[in-house]
């Protein structure tokens, strides 16, 4: 019996042993799997928390300095290489033809050579060849349903070609695409070519229309057009290295053919400095392309139109002239009020961005003051004004009240 007894204890002891050895087994794979899971979640949300910070710093380097920080070393690429352009495309005037036929058959030659070169380039995306121009395409990488527009007349073909070829070696080297949509645009016979030509779709997307004045005499750069890209292009003049442009801050607002109810830029300059222009077209074309807001400062319109209101001295006009004094002054701080509400913004809201840039497009037709096609300008009144004719009193009411139309249009935003 005893024996029995020891031998029955001996067994239970056993099974207890293997209980225990078993339970404990499990309860070790748990808290292995438990520590798996665990350590799991943190390396996932560190790797989640490594990768939002790594897309941040990446946006933020993106949208630094307006947009414009990111590209910067790009745009002294492009600088440097305009330098050591030559020029030396065949800018024979067609004026100097001696028949209608050899003209034509010389325009046509122009536009193949001219619409081969674009086609050849690997960013355009279209090419239009037609009797009075060329046109080329380049697609923006985030909008390119705004565009940036370029026109050469015959006498400038080379600045347009050289700037093309330099953009699109930057575009094959460093993988760049310009933000907005680049139309380059060479017209070879009248001066309107390329601005009739535009598609109706176009002009109502277009963010700016640069252009050359052949027909400068001045030793210097002017430039005219509307306010907002006009301001837009001084500033950027003023980002080429090596320099002197103080001389644009007091430089009157010049007078220059307005062909387009459009945002636009005039360059004029002296012909024999194909270089400098086309570094300065390169700095404008940049800006309003990579520029993620496109702001104005309003300093440049403030100064031009005291100085003119300041000419008028007929007493015909003093109540005209009291007008725009005060909705000049109206204007410039409700503009000042809006880039203070642009300043808040949060500039990866992209919507908001994209009214914003409408709003100032807008703003710069309405104060370009189109009546009839033609732009209504008070420095170009300035001189009529002493003519004390009814004509030019009625033409400066017209632009007061284009100056209330952008105020009132600036206060319900």
């Amino acid at each position: 019996m005893q024996r029995v007894l020891s031998f029955q204890m001996t067994r239970n002891i056993g099974e207890s042993s293997e209980y225990v050895t078993k339970r404990l087994c499990v309860s070790f794979l748990f808290s292995v799997g438990f520590l798996c899971l665990l350590c799991g979640f943190l390396l996932g949300r560190f790797v989640a928390e490594r990768s939002m910070e790594t897309q941040m710093q990446k946006t933020r380097d993106e949208l630094a300095g307006n947009g414009l920080r990111k590209t910067e070393h790009l745009q002294q690429v492009a600088l440097l290489e305009l330098t050591k352009a030559s020029f030396d495309y065949d800018t024979t005037s067609i004026g100097n033809l001696q028949t209608p036929d050899l003209i034509r058959d010389n325009v046509r030659k122009k536009n193949i050579r001219i619409n081969e070169f674009f086609s050849n380039l690997s960013f355009v995306h279209e090419v239009i060849n037609n009797k009075d121009y060329v046109r080329a395409t380049i697609r923006g990488s985030r909008e390119l349903d705004r565009y940036v527009m370029l026109w050469v007349n015959k006498n400038n073909i080379s600045v347009a070609l050289e700037l093309a070829q330099v953009l699109d070696r930057i575009y094959s080297a460093h993988d760049w695409r310009p933000r907005r949509s680049l139309i380059f645009c060479v017209s070879l016979t009248f001066r309107k070519a390329c601005v009739d030509s535009l598609p109706t779709f176009i002009q109502r997307k277009a963010v700016a229309y640069v252009s050359l004045d052949d027909q400068s005499r001045q030793t210097h750069v002017t430039l005219s057009g509307s306010d907002v890209i006009r301001s837009i292009a001084v500033e950027a003049v003023k980002t080429i290295p090596n320099g002197n442009w103080t001389y644009l801050d007091h430089d009157k607002m010049s007078i220059g053919p307005i062909l387009l109810n459009i945002p636009q830029v005039t360059f004029s300059f002296d012909g024999n400095s194909h270089v400098i222009l086309t570094q300065m077209i390169s700095q404008t074309m940049w800006r309003l392309s990579e520029s993620i807001i496109i702001q104005w400062e309003p300093k440049y319109f403030n100064k031009t139109v005291n100085e003119v209101l300041e000419l008028i001295n007929s007493k015909k006009f003093q109540d005209v002239k009291e007008t725009l004094k005060r909705t000049s002054r109206d204007l410039v701080t409700a503009v000042k009020d809006l880039n203070a509400k642009i300043d808040a913004t949060e500039i990866t809201q992209t919507l908001q961005i994209r009214i914003w840039n409408d709003l100032l497009l807008d703003l710069d037709k309405t104060l370009l003051c189109f009546d009839h096609s033609i732009a209504l300008r008070i420095d170009e009144l300035t001189a009529l004004a002493q003519l004390e004719s009814n004509e030019t009193l009625n033409n400066l009411k017209k632009i007061a009240k284009c100056y209330e139309d952008a105020i009132q249009m600036l206060q319900e935003k």
